[in-house]
């Protein structure tokens, strides 16, 4: 899999920085956020440019780097007022995010980027430029802290230290002295909270100080004072606020036109009755046969001359020039390193056929479990969120069969719901990522009508450019052909099976 083509897809992307950093991630709806344990990208555009995937990426970098490093457990306690909090992300936003970079180098680029993009490149960021010069103090902080690691904010952290310092004359240099400390030494969430408080601690004093020696309540004394007491809809932005910000306002006026992925539901299975798991051992066979004739033309036997093996009279010359490579052994190569998981469509359109479903994905995983080199999944869409209801307000999925799993014969499903197809091919590529197997097929088993053409589009384009196999078969239903041009079949009973699949698999499984 080309792993440039990788990471200009979105969703893969959140895939692989998931595992790598050991976090969820989901993507859909209208808010990017964080838990402390998932982290909530919102449903961007489906031809999201290099800057927004710029963003997103970061976004993705930067929150993972709080579940990894910060400890809210302190947080909590710390019972931070909003002017407190303000100037402690400012903080622990660097600290985390050198400590991600510490262990994951590539990551120091992402967030270079990141603060060029939104301190230098974008006018929409507050840098520094306020006409409040207490207001001023919590820019310059920030700015100061950014330009440990990109040296272009120097101007706007001068410039905005001028402001300060005439109407806070000294109070720069005081508060440099204890960053300092913070670059040096600061590396739990612990230490950033007692820095924090160091620095708050020296704002009141020099507030103190400055109303002794002028008229208390006017001018920069009450605007540092009011800053102090500021709610945080009155503070101004922070880093994470400002990405966050970002993204929310990219995101489609109808959020089913943005590229959303799957979550994670619940199906109730029920088991296939006896007819029906005749009927299906009777299809498997037949296509079994089929598919082992692939596979026995696949396998190939070869001699190899070597070091080891039986004595080879043809090779012995060899002695004369001290080759000791004269001996034959005998080696097969299998070349089947296949994963495939098998999408069933279960929404209220495919009522009259899911019967028919789930006996075709029983049997395609019967016939497909007796071949060595392939693993298989099975998954049934829209699925419900949570046991004992049916919420069809956002794409689910559930799982069927895991990879690696003995088959059972619970593949009977309820049809109900919409059918998000690319919420769930999206979901599926999540799934088959991390696999070992060299080549991953999808088959989606479907009446071929999907809620948002444009995403089920979008989503076969992707994954097919990012090495996915994608097949469509088609029940009672001729719409597969528009949705998977040249990649799908359409059957309209089980004994149609057997042909159909060998014709798509053959070509696959054998490559």
């Amino acid at each position: 899999m080309n792993n440039r083509l990788l990471m200009k897809s979105l969703p893969l992307v959140a895939s692989v920085l998931g595992q790598k950093y050991g976090v969820k991630v989901h993507i859909g709806g209208d808010k990017a956020f964080t838990d402390g344990r998932t982290i909530q990208l919102p449903a961007l555009p489906l031809d999201s440019d290099e800057v927004l995937q710029c963003m997103a990426r970061g976004f993705l970098d930067h929150e993972a780097a709080h579940i990894r490093e910060t400890n809210f457990e302190w947080l909590k306690l710390a019972k931070f007022t909003p002017f407190e909090m303000h100037i402690w992300n400012s903080l622990e936003d660097w600290r985390v995010e050198n400590k991600l970079a510490e262990i994951f180098p590539g990551c120091r680029r992402n967030f270079q980027r990141l603060i060029r993009h939104l301190f230098i490149n974008d006018s929409g960021q507050d840098q520094g430029v306020n006409n409040d010069p207490a207001t001023a103090i919590l820019n310059w902080i920030l700015l100061t802290v950014r330009s440990w690691d990109v040296p272009e904010l120097g101007k706007a952290c001068a410039g905005t230290a001028c402001t300060i310092e005439v109407h806070y004359p000294g109070l720069v240099d005081r508060i440099k002295s204890i960053l300092q400390k913070v670059r040096a030494k600061c590396d739990s969430t612990q230490a950033s909270i007692l820095y924090t408080r160091e620095i708050v601690a020296l704002l009141k004093q020099y507030l103190n100080e400055y109303q002794k020696n002028k008229s208390k309540g006017r001018g920069p004394a009450q605007n540092l004072e009011k800053l102090i007491r500021s709610k945080s809809s009155d503070l101004p932005k922070g880093f994470s606020e400002a990405l966050e910000e970002h993204l929310v306002k990219s995101v489609p006026d109808n959020i089913d036109d943005g590229l959303q992925v799957a979550k994670d539901g619940y199906k109730k299975l029920a088991e296939l009755d006896k007819d029906e798991l005749t009927q299906t051992r009777r299809a498997s066979t037949a296509l079994k046969s089929r598919l082992h004739g692939i596979i026995q033309a696949k396998t190939i036997s070869h001699n190899r001359i070597g070091k080891h093996g039986r004595l080879s009279t043809a090779h012995l010359h060899r002695i004369a020039v001290g080759n000791p490579r004269m001996f034959r052994s005998r080696q097969e190569s299998q070349g089947i390193s296949t994963a495939v998981h098998i999408l069933m469509d279960c929404s209220g359109s495919m009522r009259k056929r899911i019967g028919l479903a789930s006996q075709i994905s029983h049997t395609v995983v019967s016939a497909l479990n007796s071949i060595n080199g392939v693993n298989v999944g099975v998954s049934a869409f829209p699925a419900i969120r949570a046991q004992g209801g049916e919420n069809y307000d956002e794409p689910t999925v559930a799982p069927i069969l895991n990879y690696g799993q003995k088959l059972h014969s619970h593949f009977s499903v309820a049809a109900s719901g919409s059918t998000p197809l690319g919420e769930v091919l999206w979901w599926t590529f999540q799934q088959m990522l991390p696999l070992p197997e060299k080549r991953k097929i999808i088959l989606c088993i479907t009446d071929g009508v999907p809620d948002n053409p444009a995403n089920a589009y979008q989503a076969i384009k992707d994954g097919s450019v990012n090495g996915f196999e994608i097949y469509g078969l088609g029940i009672n239903s001729e719409a597969v052909f528009h949705l998977f041009p040249g990649k799908s079949r359409v059957i309209t009973e089980l004994s149609d099976l057997a042909p159909a699949m060998f014709d798509l698999l053959q070509e696959s499984l054998t490559k």
